[in-house]
């Protein structure tokens, strides 16, 4: 016979309320946003230092900060950072964060 609390099950719901574990395994919709947020906000920090060496190279004629090669590496870098691990990710957290309160969705956990 299952257990109906759900305790010894394989698939039961994780229990933690603080800490970092109840962040990592959390259903909230403004939590996930929030974490796109930071991951974001983390990936435009090096996307900065990336463009900080680019400025860096072209700050004088013939900058010997870089090579050629690795000017072209961190230009690509750069964008790529820049559009797929900052912009992406935060319309993710702005869509995951507003959109439910938007549309009236029912809270999930469901506040006991």
């Amino acid at each position: 016979m299952a257990d109906r609390s759900g305790r010894g099950s394989l698939m039961r719901r994780p229990s933690a309320k603080t800490g970092i574990g109840s962040w990592l395994t959390t259903a909230d919709h403004k939590r996930v946003g929030m974490l796109y947020g930071y991951t974001a906000f983390f990936f435009f920090l090096i996307g900065g230092v990336e463009a900080l060496l680019i400025r860096r190279q072209l700050a004088q004629p013939n900058g010997h900060v870089l090579t050629a090669n690795q000017y072209n590496q961190l230009f690509t870098m750069h964008g790529l950072t820049m559009i797929f691990l900052v912009v992406m990710p935060l319309s993710a957290a702005i869509f995951n964060y507003f959109v439910p309160l938007m549309i009236g969705a029912r809270t999930w956990p469901s506040p006991a």
